[in-house]
């Protein structure tokens, strides 16, 4: 009776399909080394590798990449593994601090070629934690020659100044042998197409992501940032340049860059500098509508591989408003040293004021004078007065002033005061003035001060009018808890970007040498002192209305 033998177990590595057809090997690898040539995404090339390094002899293959959000390596893709044991990997990342631990010299005896080899009997924690959150070898031990299925063989995958990019797990030798450097040489050769492909990939990310960085700096930024080509044009621009003067890019691409300069001066000045190294300067550009505006520009060569200019990168930093405040800071410095005049002469200019103030009182008390002497005697004590306390009031044009003791002040008394005093110290010729004062109480202020408001804003009514001739209204009224004052002139008005300013301390719509640009903003700072309101109505060439509203006192008060 004949005995049958047992069949072999197809999973043997001792059967014909365990043999290493090594031509139709190469026939692969080749086919798979031109498939990466022409693949054209980074997944598609991983693809090909994880193949690749399993055609080279190795039944399971796992390719981990590193990720830049958690830090760690992440499951990238995978060669003879279920559908499920590729979602166990996924969910089971691995430690990037832990692989690079095993890169130190203690595990020196573990490498082979460029590959770390530990064998099931390697007893070290690290391996032991590898193993457990591993996919299991469906072969036994016996199915192998020398290696066993607890085995574990992988390849870091090193990039740029060491660091680990990547991390290839290779199982289950289809020769069943234990790794040799010579047997390994295949599939290095795939790392090394795994290295390159992922430090392609990790530089264009980089080089996307700081692109991105640049693009949003160059769009953010507060300064006008200006691309000027090898022949002077305007090849792109950041919005910085359409917020300040007003064009929008197609308005200004492929245009001379001298178009946002204010003059051919200007621009011929700089670019003389410029031809000689990186120009920097103070420059005056053009906005869209012609306003001209001051600007800081820097100017930059770029160079090509040649040492050619290839073009230009220009800034240029919007200084006006720290051009008008050096100018404020200059007129104030010169205020202060009027104030200190004032405080200097003060003294000097009132002891004629009290001679003639004095003089005037014995005239108006002298008997037998006639009521006319008399008038007049009582107007130059009046006006000696308001001498006095406009003397003492030129302080209140620096910051220092003193704030006077109030008292009852007849809103129309003043204004009639203030209208006279115009009339003797200004040309009225030609110009009328329509007076309407309404019955109004009393306010808290000091009749100085309030005197300096409205012979400001009736002297601005009179050069308004520019020797035209017109007329002046002066009108008061209740309005609830306040006093209404207002003065209005029929000259040229103010226009709608000047009446923003019109208040602001050294700001004159007035010809040079015509006015300080101090009066309004001391009749808005003596107003608001007082709690009140002043506002200003204007229609360019229809004239100008000042409204001026003070509160009247409570009972307490």
């Amino acid at each position: 009776m004949s005995v049958k033998k047992p069949s072999k177990s197809p999973n043997r590595f001792d059967t014909e399909e365990s043999k290493v057809n090594y031509k139709k090997v190469l026939e692969d690898l080749l086919s798979l080394l031109k498939q990466l040539r022409n693949a054209a995404t980074l997944q598609e090339k991983l693809d090909l590798i994880a193949r690749g390094i399993g055609a080279s002899g190795w039944r399971r293959v796992h390719f981990y990449v590193f990720d830049s959000k958690t830090r760690n390596l992440k499951s990238a893709t995978s060669y003879g593994l279920s559908e499920q044991e590729i979602e166990h990997l996924r969910t089971h990342g691995m430690d990037l601090q832990e692989i690079e631990g095993v890169l130190s010299p203690e595990y020196e005896d573990y490498k082979i070629g460029r590959s770390y080899y530990f064998p099931h009997d390697c007893d070290d924690p690290f391996v032991s934690d590898m193993r457990k959150t591993g996919i299991k070898s469906k072969y036994k031990p016996g199915q192998f020659k020398n290696w066993h299925p607890e085995d574990i063989l992988y390849f870091p995958v090193i990039g740029f100044g060491g660091k680990i990019i990547g991390l290839i797990s290779v199982d289950d030798p289809v020769d069943g042998k234990r790794p040799t450097e010579e047997s390994l040489r295949s599939v290095e050769l795939f790392i090394d197409y795994a290295t390159t492909v992922l430090e392609e990939s990790e530089f264009e990310d980089y080089f996307n992501k700081t692109r991105n960085i640049l693009s949003r700096i160059f769009d953010l930024s507060p300064s006008m940032i200006f691309i000027i080509d090898e022949k002077k044009k305007i090849i792109d621009l950041n919005t910085s340049v359409s917020k300040n003067l007003g064009y929008k890019p197609f308005e200004l691409i492929g245009k001379p860059e001298s178009i946002v300069f204010s003059s051919d001066i200007t621009y011929e000045r700089m670019e003389k500098q410029r031809r000689e190294g990186i120009f920097q300067g103070e420059v005056i550009v053009a906005s869209k509508d012609g306003t001209e505006r001051w600007g800081y520009l820097s100017s930059v060569p770029v160079f090509d591989p040649d040492g050619v200019i290839d073009g230009y990168i220009t800034t240029i930093v919007d200084v006006t408003e720290m051009k008008q405040l050096q100018q404020y800071l200059i007129r104030a410095e010169k205020l202060a040293g009027i104030g200190v005049l004032a405080s200097g002469i003060a003294h000097e200019v009132n002891n004629p004021l009290y001679a003639i103030l004095g003089l005037a009182e014995m005239i108006a008390e002298t008997d037998g004078l006639s009521p006319n002497v008399i008038s007049m005697a009582r107007e130059i004590i009046q006006y000696s007065r308001d001498a006095s306390d406009i003397v003492k009031n030129l302080s209140g044009y620096t910051y220092s002033a003193q704030r006077e003791a109030t008292s009852s002040v007849n809103l129309n008394e003043v204004i009639s005061n203030a209208v006279r005093m115009v009339e003797r110290a200004a040309s009225t010729e030609g110009i009328a003035f329509d007076i309407d004062l309404k019955e109004i109480p009393a306010i808290n202020a000091s009749t100085g001060e309030m005197t300096q408001v409205f012979v400001n804003l009736i002297t601005n009514a009179v050069d308004a009018l520019d020797d035209k001739g017109g007329v002046i209204s002066l009108r008061t009224r209740l309005v609830g808890d306040n006093v209404e004052c207002r003065v209005r002139d029929t000259g040229k008005g103010i226009s709608e970007e000047d009446l923003d300013r019109i208040f602001e301390p050294f700001f004159t719509t007035k010809e040079v040498g015509k006015g300080t640009g101090l009066g309004l903003y001391v009749c808005y700072r003596i107003v608001t002192k007082h709690k009140g309101t002043i506002n200003i109505e204007s229609t360019s060439e229809k004239g100008t209305c000042f409204v001026v509203t003070l509160p009247i006192p409570k009972n307490d008060e």
